[in-house]
């Protein structure tokens, strides 16, 4: 089944400015999710609910927001996500101290944080990186988890290790980093993997435990060729062998 994710925005309206968040799927076959679902909407399902506060006939007290939470403080994060984020980075070898600064920027913890251009959950996956990462519920926080931080290993590996061009592609894009060759000119992107950094260095943990890739080949004489800088040895024929995490 075609899965293409449609994301509709609410209007500005009282009437229209609950958090619920519907799925259904069209004759096509492809998945929508939409928090305004209309006569023309079939058969939706809700996949979150937004708390109402209980006064009636208040549209003021019609939606109840929760606290704004801190990264990695004890009692403000619920136990399992520090749980699901352990688990991802011990996986994928990732400091768990980045991906608290991570999710905390993209979605202050709210596992049904959706934004106008379809990011979904915790880590504000789109819909292409979820299925790259094999992530089958976007909303559901350790599927979302581990599909971010896996793309964040992935991310870190591409960029050797360049901390601030794996945040500026995981916000902007891997296309937008390659074309400028840097960290964008974005106002959204050059502070978003500021405002990351700041929380980030503000643990004291600044170190990712290092994946380096081994090349093999052979020179002239026959000798066997083992680098992780094939740089090193030019008109060599060397071939990506394995990836080894020290």
């Amino acid at each position: 089944m075609l899965f293409v994710i449609a994301v509709f925005v609410a209007a500005a309206a009282a009437a229209t400015a609950y958090a619920d968040i519907y799925q259904y799927t069209d004759e096509q076959g492809v998945v929508h999710f939409t928090n305004v679902p209309g006569a023309s909407v079939k058969r939706p399902s809700r996949v979150h609910a937004e708390t109402r506060a209980a006064s009636p006939g208040s549209l003021a007290s019609a939606r109840t927001v929760e606290p704004r939470r801190q990264a990695g403080g004890p009692g403000l994060v619920p136990a399992s996500y520090h749980d699901y984020i352990n688990t991802s980075c011990e996986k994928y070898g990732v400091d768990p101290s980045l991906v608290h600064a991570l999710v905390k920027v993209e979605s202050d913890y709210n596992p049904f944080a959706l934004s106008n251009k379809g990011a979904m959950g915790l880590m504000q996956l789109m819909p292409q990186t979820a299925t790259d990462m094999n992530v089958k519920n976007s909303f559901s926080p350790q599927d979302n988890v581990d599909g971010g931080v896996r793309y964040l290993r992935y991310l870190l590996d591409r960029y050797e290790g360049n901390l601030s061009l794996a945040l500026a592609a995981y916000n902007s894009g891997e296309t937008s980093v390659k074309r400028w060759g840097t960290v964008p000119p974005f106002k959204e992107t050059k502070d978003y993997v500021k405002k990351v950094l700041a929380i980030y260095h503000g643990t004291g943990k600044t170190t990712l435990a290092p994946r380096y890739t081994i090349y093999v080949g052979h020179a002239p004489d026959g000798t066997l060729i083992l680098t992780d800088n094939p740089s090193n040895h030019p008109g060599k024929e060397l071939h990506q062998k394995m990836e080894r995490s020290l």
